[in-house]
């Protein structure tokens, strides 16, 4: 016999399990061997090897987890890029909405400052339907008959006689949880002010105990300014100035209760 003919004859491996001829062996990479088509996966050719290995990844496994990769990331090898990064997100907790786009029930609440929002609505509550609509006159009322307002305040309001007259701004007040609440004050304070001092003006001018000054008082105690804005109390900013935040013939209520925190006033202002 030729070599040729003897080479042609070495071509194919015997299964190891059956000991077949296959001229397209397949090997296994738990057990090192060749095997034919019929047994060329470990279960057919029951492969110790892979027996044992996978034994060990049952014991490594805890009950109830997850199965992971060498790199521990289960899901990744599973899912394309975006999908992973949709299940990343999903897991995280979403980022609560900016104060800015909050309402002012909203905001009292989040920064758990429920009891000022609670004495306006009670407040608002206990008053007739007489007492909102004038309230709420300059809001209706046109320009002349606003200009007619400002006049009557003119010689009704009091307040600091030290303040120059073009400076003045007249308002109404309302004290909050007062015994004469529904009594609406006819004032005027400094448009130079900072809102800060003319609620310490207003509280003087109503006599109004007032310990905002007081570094010991607790936020309990301290007096608050609110504007109405079509019916909703609006938190001002003690730090602002009269001029930007009160305009003449708003109408203002004079609150003891808890503080906005600084970023809700400045962002409803």
């Amino acid at each position: 016999m030729t070599n040729m003919e003897t080479g042609m004859l070495d071509v194919g491996t015997h299964c190891a399990f059956c000991r077949q001829l296959d001229f397209l062996p397949f090997h296994c990479k738990h057990c090192d061997g060749d095997f034919c088509g019929t047994h060329r996966t470990p279960q057919t050719h029951r492969c110790k090897k892979w027996r044992e290995s996978d034994q060990e990844q049952d014991e490594d496994r805890e009950p109830g987890k997850a199965p992971t990769n060498s790199n521990g990331k289960y899901f990744a090898s599973l899912l394309p890029e975006k999908g992973h990064v949709r299940v990343q997100q999903a897991s995280q907790p979403k980022p609560q909405a900016p104060l800015a786009n909050l309402s002012v029930r909203d905001r009292l609440e989040a920064a758990g400052q429920g009891s000022a929002l609670a004495k306006l609505k009670s407040f608002f509550g206990r008053r007739t339907a007489k007492s909102q609509s004038t309230s709420r006159r300059s809001a209706k009322s046109g320009p002349a008959q606003r200009l007619i307002e400002i006049a009557q305040l003119k010689k009704t309001a009091k307040g600091d006689p030290n303040i120059p007259l073009p400076n003045r701004v007249y308002v109404y007040c309302y004290v909050v949880e007062s015994r004469d609440e529904n009594l609406r004050h006819e004032l005027f304070v400094n448009k130079l002010w900072p809102v800060g001092r003319a609620l310490d003006s207003i509280a003087h001018l109503l006599d109004v105990p007032n310990k905002n000054a007081q570094d010991l008082s607790s936020t309990g105690d301290k007096l608050f300014l609110y504007r109405d804005n079509n019916g909703m109390p609006h938190p001002l900013d003690p730090s602002s100035r009269v001029v930007s935040a009160i305009n003449d013939v708003d109408v203002l209520f004079l609150v003891r209760g808890q503080q906005f925190p600084k970023s809700s006033i400045a962002s409803s202002v």
